[in-house]
């Protein structure tokens, strides 16, 4: 990466946001195809890729995982969500997977011109549900989806929804050792 685009590359990052209202636009097959290599090739703990990813474009199914709790309602009106499936055999080390290749989703999205929201499916008995539906088997993990399509806002439509803005680096950051100043 070349220094000039540095400010460009980071500016794009920072400003991948969670979308929640998708126009009812069909993401394009290559453009998926493009995705799930974004997160094939997504590292994983000792390279385990502990994964499995089931595109969901089927309204009905969507429609479902939207009913699985209220905060994530949003879910019925995207084109396509990516279920991430873990294998079940490291919580902790998977944990951090799923983190990496949901964020690698996001990132992805938004470089493809597309915007991604996280859906999470709940507690143990929302999961349990949700899994069902998908054909999950028990053992397996599967916490959550990661909805992608053409953002239609970037505005929480939820009725409570938190609070914009991040704090300062000066709270967030130490140098050297916790509490350590510049």
């Amino acid at each position: 990466m070349a220094a000039a685009n540095a400010r460009e590359i980071t500016e794009g990052i920072r400003n991948v946001r969670q979308a929640r209202q998708y126009s009812p636009e069909t993401v394009p097959d290559d453009i998926l195809q493009e995705l799930l290599e974004i997160a094939r090739w997504t590292g994983s703990s000792r390279n385990t890729q502990p994964w499995h990813f089931i595109a969901i474009t089927d309204k009905e199914q969507l429609s479902k995982i939207s009913q699985l709790r209220t905060p994530i309602n949003w879910v019925a009106d995207a084109p396509l969500a990516i279920a991430i499936v873990l294998n079940g055999g490291n919580q902790a080390a998977e944990a951090y997977d799923e983190g990496r290749v949901t964020e690698r989703l996001m990132i992805g999205a938004k470089m493809l011109g597309l915007g991604g929201g996280i859906a999470w499916f709940g507690d143990a008995e929302q999961e349990a549900e949700a899994k069902r539906m998908l054909g999950i088997p028990a053992e397996r993990t599967a916490r959550s989806v990661v909805v992608i399509g053409y953002p239609t806002s970037i505005k929480d439509p939820r009725p409570n929804p938190a609070a914009a803005g991040r704090k300062p680096l000066s709270e967030l950051v130490s140098y050297d050792r916790m509490g350590g100043e510049a």
